[in-house]
């Protein structure tokens, strides 16, 4: 078989096929030791003028943090919606990638309900570096889900028109439902809408939406309210009649103490509405105030607790009181033993 191939290789006619190939052999054998050194410098010289054409910079995104592997049956919620991630990369890469080529996730997997500081995990485009991230950890709370029915309150802003008067305002209900992380529900503390008049002649139906606030009144996020929009209706009259009524200060002591003196500024407000609403109304109180125990003076500003039809131009009072323990009675008929045996010491020595 060898004795083949070598007299296929040496006949005339292989050598004529095999003459372009010895050719290009012979070429590259011929100096080949510079020939690769020139290769290797011809590859570093393209790389160096590449790195110079497009160098590594350091650039930032805002990435928007998401939430992965929440517990089930449990809300998950990140104070950071996202975060500042620095990185290093080819300067084309800046151009060709944006924000949204970027991932941040808080994982959630092996966490239980409570309050938890996660790093984040950034997943980015091929080519990139990261440098940093701020803030390096993110706050995340898991918490169970929670849900209140409250009566909700109908704030109003504005007036009608002057020569116009409420006759009735219809809600299409009184209570709604609040649902949410079980933290954040347990924060609020009244739910309210805004009505807002413009000098309205007609009667009108509005669509007022709800908000859930905390005690300090800062709208809570992260809670749903069910229904969010609830219909008023309101009925409007012509023939406005104002009148000058008291203002009596509802404010409440724990047993064993008394409110007094209680300074109310101004101590009269003028309310307006039609005649048939207000003329039985002869005196405004303000919602209730329960005085903490202990307190001595109170100060502060009380919303009116104005009836439905009736509007006021200031729809809050300063209010102004002490807090006194209450007087004992005690019976003068009642005398102690010690008393007695004095009394009669005094007897005797008389006699």
């Amino acid at each position: 078989m060898i004795d083949r191939i070598k007299k296929f290789f040496g006949c005339s006619a292989a050598k004529k096929y095999t003459a372009p190939f010895r050719s290009v052999i012979s070429i590259f054998a011929h100096n080949f030791v510079q020939k690769l050194l020139s290769l290797i410098t011809a590859f570093m010289l393209w790389f160096f003028v590449m790195e110079s054409q497009d160098p590594a910079i350091e650039g930032s995104y805002e990435v928007p943090v998401t939430i992965s592997n929440a517990p089930y049956d449990f809300l998950a919620s990140c104070a950071e919606k996202t975060i500042h991630v620095k990185t290093v990369a080819p300067r084309s890469y800046f151009i060709k990638y944006d924000a949204n080529a970027f991932r941040a996730y808080a994982n959630l997997d092996g966490f239980g309900e409570g309050q938890h500081e996660i790093t984040p995990q950034i997943i980015m485009p091929q080519g990139f570096e990261l440098i940093n991230s701020d803030p390096p950890a993110v706050h995340v709370i898991i918490d169970s889900f929670a849900e209140r029915q409250l009566n909700f309150e109908l704030v109003t802003k504005g007036n009608v028109s002057p020569d116009t008067a409420i006759k009735t305002l219809e809600k299409s209900m009184d209570v709604v439902t609040v649902m949410g992380p079980k933290t954040l529900v347990e924060q609020i503390t009244r739910v309210y809408g805004t009505l807002t008049f413009s000098n309205n002649t007609e009667s009108f139906e509005a669509q007022i939406p709800m908000k859930a606030v905390d005690a300090n009144n800062n709208q809570i996020i992260g809670v749903r309210v069910v229904p969010s929009v609830v219909t008023v209706s309101v009925e409007l009259e012509s023939g406005v009649a104002k009148k000058i009524v008291p203002v009596v200060a509802e404010l409440n002591a724990a047993d064993g103490w008394e409110v007094t003196k209680v300074n109310v500024e101004p101590a009269q407000v003028e309310i307006i509405g039609a005649e048939s609403a207000i003329s039985s109304i002869v005196t405004i109180k303000t919602e209730p105030i329960s005085v903490q125990t202990g307190q001595r003076v109170f100060k502060g500003k009380i919303r009116l607790d104005v009836p439905e039809g009736v509007t006021v131009k200031e729809e809050e009072v300063n209010v102004s009181a002490e807090i006194v323990r209450k007087t004992v009675m005690r019976d003068s008929s009642t005398t102690s033993p010690e008393n007695s045996t004095t009394a009669t010491e005094n007897q005797d020595n008389n006699q």
